[in-house]
């Protein structure tokens, strides 16, 4: 179910970057510059291509001449890629930078969901808790933080349970 709306989510962020990118230049000097063509990112977002989007978005991210808009959600659907392939630290990495050119709650609820996947539950909460600071309304960051406290919860109990059926020491 999870996997489910993680790839939901990812076709949903590469519709809205495919349909916002910006063919833009670095400087204000637009006819001196060469315009970045993030075509091909948005081409393979479209066709859903984790190859593709991991080859193309990878271009468009590493030429110093992208906008940070378009860098920021190049760096999205390029974690989103990463994300489905299993390569959860590639995916944070992705995710990072895009939040220091864009921070917003779907990216960090999105982070938290890598965080969790990874098993580091302190970064998760605090990813999740961070996007309901931005947007107290955002359900699946809701519905993510309880899950979470939940699990810690049943991690605590079964822990304690533990603790009371050792054998008394001799």
């Amino acid at each position: 179910m999870r996997q489910a709306r993680s790839i939901g989510r990812g076709i949903a962020a590469a519709a809205l970057f495919a349909s916002t990118m910006s063919v833009s230049a670095a400087t204000n000097d637009a006819a001196a510059e060469p315009a970045v063509d993030v075509a091909p990112c948005a081409t393979a977002i479209a066709e859903a291509d984790d190859d593709r989007v991991i080859a193309r978005c990878g271009a468009l991210i590493d030429n110093g001449k992208t906008l940070h808009a378009d860098r920021a959600k190049a760096l999205v659907a390029r974690a989103a890629a990463f994300a489905r392939r299993d390569q959860i630290d590639h995916a944070i990495a992705d995710d990072d930078a895009a939040l220091k050119l864009d921070p917003g709650a779907d990216l960090f609820n999105a982070r938290g969901e890598l965080h969790r996947r990874k098993g580091d539950r302190p970064r998760a909460v605090a990813d999740f808790t961070a996007a309901l600071r931005l947007n107290p309304q955002h359900e699946v960051a809701r519905a993510n933080n309880r899950a979470l406290a939940r699990e810690l919860e049943q991690i605590g109990a079964d822990m304690a349970l533990k603790g009371r059926l050792k054998p008394p020491l001799k």
